[in-house]
């Protein structure tokens, strides 16, 4: 197994089973209704759909970095005020995306894994190791949210 294949193994685990922390994003899923989806656990705070969403929209974006298309700018504001996508279609989205990002990672060229990710100062797997740890710390709110939910 190369080590393009070990980032793709990892990213598998965080988001459909294997993790080793608990449930995965997948695993969390299951547990949530589209009411439970879009309610905050508090004012102003990201709902799971928001989260999700958010998930979505890194993956996109990673999945399609390569040379004729750089990592789009980084900015802050837009960060968060993409439209919403509706919970039914936005699980199906997000699995979609997410299968497709870990067949880009496993088919990821190992030699290409030092070169820098175009739009950024970092090489490509740098970002690879990033979407992982990423999704992981979206998971984790996804499931406190989920937690603070449901116990009200």
């Amino acid at each position: 197994m190369n080590r393009c294949q070990e980032i793709a193994e990892t990213y598998r685990a965080v988001t459909i089973k294997g993790a080793w922390y608990g449930p995965t994003v997948a695993e969390l899923l299951e547990r949530i209704s589209p009411e439970v989806a879009t309610t905050a656990p508090a004012p102003g705070a990201h709902t799971i759909a928001v989260l999700l969403q958010h998930l979505l929209l890194w993956n996109e974006r990673i999945r399609k970095t390569d040379a004729d298309h750089p990592m789009p700018k980084w900015e802050a504001e837009k960060e968060w005020a993409e439209a919403a996508i509706a919970w039914n279609e936005l699980v199906p989205r997000w699995k979609h995306s997410r299968d497709l990002l870990e067949e880009r990672m496993r088919n990821f060229p190992f030699e290409d894994l030092g070169k820098q990710t175009p739009g950024r100062t970092y090489a490509y797997e740098f970002m690879l190791n990033g979407i992982v740890q990423h999704t992981i710390w979206h998971s984790g709110q996804i499931a406190m949210v989920l937690n603070m939910v449901q116990g009200r």
